[in-house]
């Protein structure tokens, strides 16, 4: 493992633990309200922002969005009024108009992208320290590093999630509308607003196992109703559409559901913590419907979004503290070595600096 991801990891630990154990009380209308202390918390953003935004060469689509250069205002607005994702010209542009050279653009996505995630996880966490080292474990920091566009959709996705929570619908259509604005998929992400108000009980697990197998009969339409709308046409015997996620990957989508299911208690929740478990259980069966095709398994970018936050909600549901502990190290350790593996491909490693090119 490169020294890089070393570092990333010893800062998210010691800055995250200084934020939560050194919090700040701020007044609002809702009464006193607890946050992370905001130095740490902002020196620790800045850290992974940095380290994203200032490689070279670190990412498959690295090189896409390096020579990306969109200089004519027409090719915008064109492909704003035809809704054809018009946000990454916009965003090169803007980037190219600050400092003429391919980096620039890769740095505003990761400030973006990696503000958003950073930023949402400090408002809504309840354990931070455990949400940040989620946030990276889970894979969610380095995998921005390749889908460029599709992170920066899930992080707009991720800082307008609560909406659906507040059943303010016309606020978290107008998200959605945004981050299709970057990634046209980002349009399937309506659905969880009307299935995450349900609490999370057998009910919930019946209707989404349903949805599950019936997605899995339904690739076909599926990839039919895509090329649609990207206005192409998609071979389905693509190895990349048709592809089996591997089975670990499908499995550890599910540990949310096992916690909950055995060890956290069903009854006397509060309202946000049933939100964050339904809303895991969401992602692990719209990883289950779409564990046929790799192509359609990046839907979990979307849906796992939400974990860093989540877990904190459901192991504050493990009544018995000795339980929770034992709970929290092992998804901690599990999810752990889930990071170093996803680091050994070549894509990730070696590391390098924009400065050593």
């Amino acid at each position: 493992m490169s020294p890089v991801y070393l570092f990333v990891l010893v800062s998210v630990i010691v800055l995250a633990y200084v934020a939560e154990t050194n919090p700040k009380c701020y007044l609002t209308r809702k009464g006193v309200m607890i946050y992370p202390n905001p130095g740490a918390a902002f020196l620790l953003s800045a850290v992974l922002i940095l380290v994203s935004g200032l490689r070279y060469h670190i990412g498959t689509d690295y090189w896409a969005y390096y020579f990306n250069r969109v200089t004519d205002w027409n090719e915008v607005w064109k492909s704003l009024i035809l809704f054809k994702e018009p946000g990454i010209k916009l965003m090169s542009i803007i980037s190219h108009t600050i400092y003429d050279d391919g980096q620039s653009l890769i740095f505003l996505s990761a400030l973006i992208t990696i503000g958003l995630f950073c930023l949402t996880i400090y408002r809504n966490s309840a354990m931070y320290l455990v949400g940040m080292l989620l946030y990276l474990f889970l894979g969610d920091w380095q995998g921005s590093f390749n889908g460029v566009r599709q992170y920066l959709a899930a992080a707009i996705l991720f800082a307008g999630h609560r909406y659906i929570l507040y059943r303010n619908f016309p606020k978290y259509l107008a998200v959605v509308i945004i981050a299709a604005l970057f990634h046209i998929s980002a349009v399937v992400m309506i659905v969880p607003y009307f299935l995450l108000t349900k609490k999370p009980d057998i009910k919930l697990l019946v209707i989404l196992l349903l949805g599950a197998i019936i997605l899995n009969f339904s690739y076909g339409v599926i990839f039919r109703l895509i090329g649609e709308a990207k206005g192409k046409v998609l071979y389905i015997s693509d190895p990349y559409f048709v592809n089996t996620v591997k089975l670990p990957r499908i499995l550890v989508a599910f540990i949310p559901a096992a916690i909950y299911l055995f060890l956290c208690k069903k009854e006397g929740n509060s309202a946000e913590q049933e939100f964050y478990i339904s809303a895991m259980l969401f992602n692990a069966f719209a990883m289950l419907a779409s564990m046929g095709s790799t192509y359609l398994a990046r839907i979990g970018i979307y849906t796992g979004a939400i974990l860093p936050v989540g877990y904190g909600f459901l192991f504050q549901t493990i009544q018995d503290e000795r339980t929770k502990k034992k709970a929290l190290f092992g998804v901690l350790l599990l999810y752990l070595f889930y990071w170093l593996y996803s680091l050994q491909t070549w894509s990730l490693n070696p590391f390098y600096w924009i400065f050593e090119r």
